[in-house]
């Protein structure tokens, strides 16, 4: 069976047999004609003139010209290959007898243009493996680079992302903070383990969130978390009212010392889990579900306590040990009750802002999966909560704030003395 493929071509062609596609030119031939390597040869002519008037204007003359102003005797050049992202550049760097010049153009001992070394950190923190970047870059350029080179790109960054996380944040009062961890693989001591990643995302006043930093820890101790918080005092943080976390004992004993007068919200994602996991009928589940969302959706706090005393009580007959939990625990994810606005309320009930961020570092980190260093993992994060930083820093996560912050700053814990 033939059919014509195009009505304008009479020509039949096999339905079942599809026609061997036209033979691959060896080479694509460039655009308008022109030599491939026209782009890299202009580049490098017009570099190697930059490179010759810098350095007759650092003798004081140009060649073969005498006069009272010349400062140094012309030595020769030296051959010097500078990797850009058009390719390879050969180039003759002129030379004096004192070996005083140094181009303008490129740095002392510098092979690779600094743009494409930025270009290399950005696809490093944008979670491109260095296999594909090296893949890119030979593509592009025609050159190979290597993992160290790599890791030297991004190394370039660190100043400025320590800077970041060093930065004051007593500019604006912070009623708002949502506190959580997570776990990466990172080498230690000679070993891999599984290290505690701390993160605090604040909500300024005028409802702008950003992150405060981020911290490495061998686990979510009250020591660790101490830290976090002594180091946010010292930075300026003030005017805490109302915090957002889960109930891990290091994290709240460390919140209960160092911010005593805020208010704390047990995150009702975690709190859920954890009470589903003490019953296993489906049905139970359900019920339980149900009722603890009818208690959270009351529209007052004393709505919610009356609501939450009779589910105990429905509940005491057949389960009484989550009845009693319930009992024990259920106050503690009311605090978003001090929040009189319906916006606020719902947003920061739940740590779950902050876990969805998380689950973009993870994304990131999963193509490295084991860091070296904990260096190496404190610069991606670094660098992708500022980078979010500047996403969030256009529009608002909060209409209005509505708690008054006040001027406090937050309590330093006294030192017991000896």
């Amino acid at each position: 069976m033939t059919v014509p493929l195009n009505p304008n071509d009479d020509r039949p062609h096999r339905l079942l047999q599809p026609a061997a596609p036209p033979p691959r030119p060896a080479q694509l031939p460039p655009l308008g004609g022109a030599d491939p390597d026209a782009l890299r040869q202009m580049i490098a002519a017009e570099v190697q003139a930059i490179l010759e008037r810098d350095f007759a204007t650092f003798l004081g003359a140009a060649r073969y010209t005498r006069g009272p102003a010349r400062r140094g005797v012309r030595n020769g050049s030296r051959a010097r290959t500078l990797v850009t992202r058009v390719g390879r550049l050969t180039l003759q760097v002129p030379r004096d007898r004192a070996s005083l010049f140094q181009p303008a153009v490129f740095a002392r001992y510098q092979r690779h243009e600094q743009a494409l070394l930025a270009t290399l950190a950005t696809c490093y923190l944008q979670g491109v493996s260095t296999r594909k970047v090296r893949r890119v870059v030979e593509t592009l350029c025609g050159e190979t680079v290597s993992a160290s080179l790599v890791s030297a790109a991004t190394k370039r960054l660190d100043a400025t992302l320590a800077a970041w996380r060093a930065r004051r944040l007593d500019a604006q009062p912070m009623p708002y903070l949502i506190v959580d961890a997570h776990y990466e693989r990172i080498r230690r001591e000679g070993q891999v383990r599984s290290t505690a990643v701390l993160w605090v995302l604040g909500v300024r006043a005028d409802g702008y969130r950003e992150y405060l930093g981020c911290w490495i820890g061998n686990a979510e101790s009250t020591v660790t978390w101490g830290a976090v918080f002594r180091d946010l005092a010292k930075r300026g943080l003030h005017s805490v009212r109302y915090i957002v976390s889960d109930e891990h004992q290091g994290l709240t004993a460390a919140l209960q010392r160092h911010c005593p007068d805020a208010v704390h919200q047990r995150c009702q994602v975690h709190y859920l889990r954890n009470a589903l996991a003490k019953v296993t009928t489906p049905t139970r589940q359900q019920e339980l579900l149900a009722g603890l969302r009818d208690v959270w959706a009351a529209p007052t706090r004393a709505a919610a306590e009356t609501r939450g005393a009779e589910l105990v009580a429905h509940l005491r007959p057949t389960l009484r040990p989550l009845a009693d939990w319930l009992e024990t625990t259920l106050p503690e994810t009311l605090g978003f009750y001090a929040l009189p606005e319906a916006e606020a309320r719902r947003r920061l009930r739940t740590t779950n802002a902050l876990e969805r961020e998380h689950e973009e570092i993870r994304r990131r980190t999963r193509v490295i999966r084991i860091f070296p260093n904990e260096a190496s993992y404190l610069r991606l994060a670094s660098a992708l909560a500022a980078d979010r930083n500047d996403d969030w820093a256009k529009r608002r996560y909060i209409i209005q704030v509505p708690l008054r912050p006040s001027t406090a700053p937050m309590k330093r814990p006294r030192r017991r003395a000896a």
